[in-house]
C-alpha cells in the first residue's frame, strides 16, 4: 500500500459518492446472494466500513478488516454508536488471513495492493467450501482516476481477476458493471466503471 489511509480516515465519509457507491454495491450483493445463509462474512480492506455496514443486519457475523488502524477506529466508533452486536474489527498489517468465511466482499481495494496474485490466493484460501466472494474494483484505466496519486494498479482487466479466481478454486458466477465513478478532470466529466466479479468456491 502506498497511500496513507490513517491520515484520510477522519474525512473519508465526507465524499458522498463513496457512501452512494457502497450502497449500490451492497444492494447488488443482496440481490445475488442469500445473506441469511451466511454465518461469517468479511469486509476486506473495509476502510470506514461503508460496504459491510450495509450488510451487517443480514448476516450472522461480520469482520471488518483493514491495514489502516485509523480506518478501523472509524468502524469501531460506528459499531459502538449503532449498538451493533455481530461485528468486529481486525487490523491486518501483512495482508494475510488466518480465519475462514462464507462470504468475502471487497470494494475498491485491489488496485491499492502490489501483489494481486498472492492476495487473491489468500482470499480464496479464506473461503469456506461453497462460500462466495465479491470483488469490486476499477476497470483498467489510464491513471486518470487517481491523477497525482500513485497506486500499484490503474484498474484491471476483468479477465485477469477472473483467471486468478478460477486458478485458486473459485468458479466465477458473474461479472458485471456495478457502478460508474464520475470525476471532473479539467473541464470534462470522465467515467470510471467499477466491476463486480462474483465467485463461488468449489465444495
Amino acid at each position: 500500500m502506498i497511500e496513507d489511509f490513517d491520515s484520510k480516515s477522519k474525512t473519508w465519509d465526507q465524499h458522498r459518492y463513496r457512501i452512494e457507491r457502497a450502497q449500490v454495491v451492497a444492494d447488488a450483493i443482496k440481490k445475488r446472494i442469500s445473506l441469511d445463509q451466511i454465518k461469517r462474512a468479511l469486509d476486506f480492506g473495509c476502510g470506514t466500513g461503508l460496504l459491510g455496514l450495509n450488510l451487517v443486519g443480514l448476516v450472522k457475523d461480520i469482520v471488518f478488516m483493514d491495514t489502516s488502524s485509523g480506518m478501523l477506529q472509524e468502524v469501531d466508533q460506528k459499531i459502538k454508536e449503532k449498538g451493533i452486536q455481530n461485528a468486529s474489527t481486525l487490523l491486518l498489517p501483512n495482508g494475510k488471513i488466518e480465519s475462514s468465511f462464507d462470504l468475502i466482499v471487497s470494494l475498491m481495494v485491489l488496485h491499492h495492493i502490489d501483489n494481486i496474485d498472492e492476495q487473491v490466493k489468500w482470499l480464496s484460501d479464506a473461503l469456506e467450501p461453497d462460500g462466495y466472494i465479491c470483488l469490486c474494483d476499477l476497470d483498467q484505466e489510464d491513471g486518470s482516476f487517481h491523477q497525482e496519486e500513485r497506486v500499484p494498479h490503474n484498474g484491471f482487466r476483468r479477465e485477469s481477476i477472473m483467471g486468478l479466481m478460477e486458478r485458486n478454486g473459485v468458479k466465477v458466477v458473474e461479472s458485471t458493471t456495478v457502478y460508474v465513478n464520475k470525476k471532473m478532470i479539467g473541464t470534462r466529466e470522465h467515467e470510471f466503471p467499477v466491476f463486480m466479479i462474483v465467485g463461488r468456491k468449489s465444495a
